[in-house]
């Protein structure tokens, strides 16, 4: 897909705010913000978001450009919202804002030559830490982002003050911030969807009002269900091609988390502590390297062996006809969400949203939605000024996610909640402009929320992150220099073996003789284990932890 490039000039209409300033400002998720009320955008007069003034007499009388590179897919109607919203930051802070929109899945592609170039940039995703996106830590150490500590509180004081201090601690390499976190789910708030129409149909527990510990406690009951299931509807357990009970292979942090400081080399979280004689925290290992890692290795084979998950869940349902006609008693697993519609899968069953017990904060969480300024950037002052809009103001955070207000949604009877109806977007195949929840546009806080969401969304979600466990080794930041090579290695390693595991692809079908499974996935994790040591993992660990003890003897 094309890049967005939008530039519109348009004269502050300061008639057209007259109304505004009085009757919106109270409904507003934000108190700092104004809620548009037409299709375009309010001017610099409604008192929206930070303008010069606001930030504290700053000069923006001088006329920048800025280029914002953003991980999002294009829209039908980006010629309509983009537009709007360049020229609400020509009002405010004296900015023409060119967005340019590329899918995530091409963002690294598509950025690392635009860096590389010398091309001016000025405001960037970070967005994850897998070799295929955009490593904060790694850009960083590559000197790609500027070091924002002394423009936040000058030039985004409400952004700085929004988001608490063990999160900036999170975005410090060697003692400087270079981005700003997405304020959301800023802590691993991990869930599990039950079709509940299934379960009742069956008989069971729909586990609604509960909570599980981990994916562990939860494999006795896909058991229940394939019985019953085979029992009640005998036509999906003998068909062609068989129907499982869920296409759902879950995620070894999801059977027993950890604390992630680089993709192999990990901590026990304390309070849960699920990697038996691994300490609270203060221990670094290789969770390859455990009997936990093996127990769920173990698992995942014996479920695709029994019937429980596909023999070849990549080839599987692809287009989810069986998840749509609710075949599936587990839908998949979940991180960020604390509630659901409960046809939000499906209208032909309902959902039950199934959290974790625990949350916890990570620095490694914190750095999968960041936004930065490019070093490139020459305008870093007024980029900043921009992420204070992004992040704080109500019509920029929500026509990023919904697009404009009269075309694209409408206010809901329910104050604070948009509604689709009679819109651009009513057709959720077929929308205008949709991003929920646009981690990659910052902040929810000052975002209204979409049709289906509570208007209290955000301040729950926020008291998930208040009420997480944040005595973990959060603000610590791994440095992989001393071990560069050693990290490569064993990441190509990791590639190897890994989805064999996860996946169970070990089977060729189901039925295969239980004591050959079981001997089979403890040879792979054998020779997974031993491939790893081979390509340095021990130095990793050592290194990790020689730089751990540091830390903690320091901030602990």
């Amino acid at each position: 897909m094309s890049n967005i490039s939008k530039k519109v000039s348009i004269a502050l209409s300061l008639a057209m705010l007259c109304g505004m300033a009085s009757g919106c400002s109270s409904s507003s998720p934000s108190s700092s913000s104004t809620a548009p009320s037409s299709s375009t955008a309010p001017s610099a007069s409604s008192g929206s978001g930070a303008s010069s003034q606001d930030a504290g007499q700053i000069d923006t009388s001088t006329p920048v450009t800025l280029e914002w590179y953003v991980a999002e897919n294009n829209h039908p109607a980006d010629d309509v919202v983009l537009p709007a919203i360049d020229k609400y930051f020509q009002e405010q802070i004296n900015a023409t804002m060119n967005i340019h929109f590329i899918p995530a899945s091409e963002y690294k592609d598509k950025m690392t030559p635009i860096l590389m170039s010398g091309q001016t940039v000025d405001i960037i995703n970070a967005n994850g830490t897998s070799t295929s996106a955009i490593s904060y830590v790694d850009y960083v150490n590559q000197g790609t982002f500027f070091a924002m500590d002394e423009l936040l509180p000058k030039y985004a004081p409400k952004t700085y003050e929004m988001i608490p201090e063990g999160f900036w601690d999170a975005m410090k390499i060697n003692g400087n911030i270079y981005g700003i976190p997405s304020y959301k789910d800023s802590v691993t708030i991990k869930s599990l969807v039950i079709n509940k129409t299934m379960a009742e149909a069956l008989g069971m527990d729909t586990y609604e009002g509960k909570t599980v510990k981990n994916m562990q406690e939860v494999v006795p009951m896909l058991y229940e269900a394939l019985e019953k299931r085979n029992a009640a509807f005998p036509e999906d357990a003998n068909s062609s091609p068989y129907i499982p009970i869920t296409r759902c292979c879950w995620n070894i942090d999801e059977w027993a988390p950890y604390e992630s400081l680089n993709n192999i080399a990990v901590t026990n979280i304390p309070g849960v502590e699920a990697y038996a004689g691994k300490g609270s925290g203060e221990i670094v290992f290789n969770k390859y390297e455990t009997d936990e890692y093996r127990a769920y290795c173990q698992n995942q084979a014996k479920m695709v062996n029994d019937g429980v998950l596909p023999a070849d869940v990549w080839n599987f349902d692809t287009e989810r006809v069986y998840s749509q006609q609710g075949k599936y008693i587990l839908e998949d697993t979940h991180e960020g969400l604390i509630e659901i519609d409960p046809h939000a899968f499906s209208d032909q069953w309902e959902g039950v949203l199934v959290p974790f017990e625990k949350t916890f904060g990570s620095t490694a969480y914190i750095h999968n939605a960041v936004e930065c300024i490019s070093s490139s950037s020459k305008n870093p002052e007024r980029a900043m000024m921009a992420l204070e809009l992004i992040n704080t103001d109500n019509f920029v955070a929500t026509a990023l996610r919904f697009g404009l207000e009269g075309q694209h949604w409408n206010m809901s009877d329910v104050q604070g909640v948009v509604s689709f109806e009679g819109t651009t977007n009513a057709d959720p195949a077929n929308r205008a402009y949709y991003s929920w929840y646009g981690a990659q546009f910052g902040s929810l806080k000052a975002c209204y929320m979409p049709q289906g969401t509570s208007p209290d969304f955000v301040d729950r979600l926020l008291a998930e992150n208040e009420k997480a466990i944040l005595d973990t080794n959060m603000g610590f930041v791994f440095d992989p220099a001393p071990v560069a090579n050693e990290v490569a290695a064993c990441s190509s390693v990791e590639g190897e073996f890994t989805n064999n595991l996860k996946f169970g692809f070990l089977v060729d079908q189901k039925g295969t003789d239980p004591a050959v499974v079981e001997e089979t996935v403890n040879k792979t994790v054998d020779e997974f284990i031993a491939k790893l040591k081979e390509n340095g993992v021990d130095k990793i660990i050592e290194e990790a932890q020689k730089q751990l003890d540091a830390w903690r003897a320091e901030h602990k």
